[in-house]
């Protein structure tokens, strides 16, 4: 009978793996600065350094990841057709170290999360939907970047184990959404007083030029998906003041509301208001009686009321008044106008879709194709999307697939409502709730736009399933003491 390999063994095989790949990439940096730029040389030794530190200390990847989520445009790589971003890099490079570690470890991390199983199901279903994709490479590589970013899912909650590793992710959530809100900001009024998009960092289609008035995207793709990032620390900002949290100080989680704030309504996202609404109502129901208090009232107006003022000010910059009818007017046509048309367009369009296929859908990432002139030829305006997640699912994955992902957002929602019963913890219990209240602002949201493979949507969940994991571990703790 054959002898196991010693966990030592296994070690010896990883250190002269690892030895072998440092001189591998000690010589390409040097060739790469040869042929082509030692500023290229620079980064690919900065990235080995990374790569090192993370290895010798796992968690730090997850918090390099925390702060780079809203990089999407701005700190980001075009190559090739693909954006290259840095959160995507750090998620790559820490997944395979952990998976590297396990392997060399006598015990791998076993512990078992009840909500994968469920986004498995979801995942197999997608893979499914395949059998009807009419753009296969296009379906493929949707397939790959979907289950790429649900890694999240897996990798957070496999490495954040402890109350103190949950407030420091936290809390570089809240830095990141700090700096990327005064530089959102600042872009906006780069804007109005006539910078270039170069300096700016706005893309052309989100200039005064077209509203009257900017639409700040800050460092990411578009004005929805910055939006949609900042329901995150927002609502995690709101919840820790009302809690009394000390993750940070309350004049700093009022300066944080006041610029995310600021920035969230000059992205001019309707369905990003909507999404806030959500989120600060379930924020405010569990805190009811602390929203209620006199301190928290003058505070809570006051900052309302500079928020109101500031939008209202940069929106007239310059005596330009008509911005701010123009924004009132973009924002209160919900049911008019050509991107009214469009939605109306692409719904009826997704539902005509999923009649052809109603059990596995056309594909997942197929709508577009399907409703083309060549499901192989990408129209000048790009794939057409349906701008509601719910029926794109419909129509790409079919009611099976809509029906499990709706499941899993559910089963994420009530375990939420568990873990914050059973908490004795605060700051936990305030974690918690913060978090379940941007999960359920982003599903909101979701009714206006639709895109399944956004890295800090994952994060969330990952950062959910991490925070219940450790509330349950807690209370059964002190269930048997």
């Amino acid at each position: 009978m054959m002898s196991e390999v010693s966990p030592l063994t296994n070690q010896r095989y990883i250190r002269f793996i690892i030895i072998i790949c440092g001189i591998v990439a000690g010589a390409g940096i040097g060739v790469v600065s040869v042929m082509f730029s030692p500023l290229i040389a620079l980064a690919l030794v900065i990235s080995i350094l990374i790569i090192i530190a993370i290895w010798r200390y796992p968690m730090l990847g997850i918090i390099l990841i925390a702060f780079s989520l809203p990089f999407e445009r701005i700190g980001a790589y075009e190559f090739q057709g693909f954006t290259i971003r840095a959160s995507q890099l750090l998620l790559l490079i820490t997944s395979l170290i952990c998976f590297v570690q396990a392997l060399g470890s006598r015990r791998a991390n076993r512990q078992s999360h009840q909500m994968l199983v469920q986004l498995g199901a979801f995942v197999a279903v997608t893979t499914i939907s395949l059998l009807n994709a009419q753009n296969m490479e296009r379906s493929v590589t949707i397939l790959g970047f979907t289950v790429f970013t649900m890694l999240l899912t897996w990798l957070v909650p496999s490495l954040i184990r402890t109350e103190r590793q949950v407030r420091t992710i936290i809390l570089v959530v809240l830095i990141s959404a700090f700096i990327v809100s005064g530089f959102g900001i600042f872009q906006f009024l780069g804007d109005m007083v006539g910078l270039p998009p170069s300096v700016t960092g706005l893309r052309e289609l989100y200039t005064k030029d077209v509203l009257g008035f900017p639409r700040v995207q800050s460092t990411a793709y578009e004005p929805l998906y910055f939006a949609n990032y900042l329901l995150i620390p927002l609502s995690l900002a709101l919840t820790l003041f009302l809690a009394s949290s000390q993750v940070m100080k309350h004049a700093s989680l009022i300066l944080l509301l006041l610029t995310g704030g600021v920035s969230f309504i000059l992205t001019v996202s309707r369905g990003a208001y909507l999404g806030l609404a959500c989120a600060v109502a379930i924020v405010a129901i569990y805190y009811l009686r602390r929203v209620f208090t006199l301190r928290n009232i003058i505070i809570i107006s006051i900052t309302a009321v500079v928020i109101w003022f500031a939008v209202v000010e940069v929106l007239g910059y310059g005596g330009e008044v008509f911005n701010l009818e123009k924004y009132e007017e973009h924002v209160t046509g919900v049911f008019l106008g050509a991107s009214y048309d469009e939605r109306v367009y692409t719904f009826e369009q997704a539902f005509t879709v999923w009649r052809g296929h109603p059990f596995f859908g056309t594909g997942v990432g197929g709508f577009g194709p399907v409703i083309a002139t060549h499901p192989y030829v990408v129209p000048d305006d790009g794939w057409k999307i349906v701008n509601n997640e719910f029926i794109e699912l419909l129509a790409e994955t079919g009611i099976i697939g809509l029906a499990l992902f709706i499941a899993f957002a559910i089963a994420l929602i009530v375990r939420s409502f568990h873990a914050i019963r059973l908490s004795n913890d605060g700051t936990l219990r305030a974690l918690m709730v913060g978090l379940l209240a941007a999960w359920i602002g982003i599903l909101a949201q979701y009714l206006t736009f639709s895109t399944l493979y956004i890295m800090h949507i994952w994060f969330l969940v990952g950062l959910m399933i991490a925070t219940q994991n450790i509330i349950f571990s807690k209370s059964r703790s002190a269930d048997t003491i």
